[in-house]
């Protein structure tokens, strides 16, 4: 059950990381034009660092837990996979958008 619960919560951390990744520029401009009333630029930065943070977090963890065998190695390469596929091409949108920010 355990182990159910941890592949559950690596899971969820590369769903939030994808979502921040790739909404980055919309939640930018809504955090702009509902909550700090400050330039999106900044908040930009911060959501697309948090994204890639999520990522890399998810990764380490992942490994961690293969190490003290808390989760089955089939799921780890999955989860591996899925994290390394999805968390490469989000990451280049995410620095794409905020290199065209950037100018």
């Amino acid at each position: 059950m355990k182990r159910n619960i941890m592949s559950l919560i690596l899971i969820v951390i590369i769903l939030l990381a994808t979502f921040l990744g790739w909404f980055a520029q919309d939640i930018a401009y809504y955090f702009s034009d509902h909550l700090f009333y400050k330039d999106p630029f900044k908040t930009l930065i911060v959501v697309t660092i948090i994204s890639i943070s999520l990522f890399i977090i998810s990764f380490v963890l992942n490994t961690i837990l293969l190490a003290k065998q808390k989760v089955n190695p089939k799921i780890y390469t999955i989860l591996l996979l899925t994290n390394v596929f999805i968390g490469f091409f989000v990451t280049f949108w995410s620095l794409f958008v905020l290199a065209m920010w950037w100018g």
